[in-house]
């Protein structure tokens, strides 16, 4: 798992969404998969709490979610060594 993330719709938040590895390409620059928050029932199978009917609706928020991943993980990486932009 590479992130937990909650989406800020103004009056609401919703949490749980997961960024991670995947095998397959995506929208993004590594192989990663975004999935949505889920429970999990008592014969072990996963049930999305969020859904989002309109895939390229769905693909948007996707993408947006990436770039913003991308953008943390930069700031991560500086951070953690010390980094500022001109030093890049």
């Amino acid at each position: 798992m590479k992130a937990i993330i909650g989406l800020d719709f103004g009056d609401f938040v919703v949490k749980g969404f997961r960024i991670m590895e995947s095998q397959f390409e995506s929208i993004g620059k590594d192989k990663l998969w975004l999935t949505p928050p889920s429970y999990r029932d008592m014969g072990g199978r996963y049930h999305p709490i969020y859904f989002m009917p309109d895939k390229e609706l769905w693909e948007k928020l996707e993408v947006k979610i990436y770039e913003e991943y991308y953008k943390q993980k930069e700031e991560q990486t500086k951070k953690q060594f010390g980094l500022k932009d001109e030093d890049i």
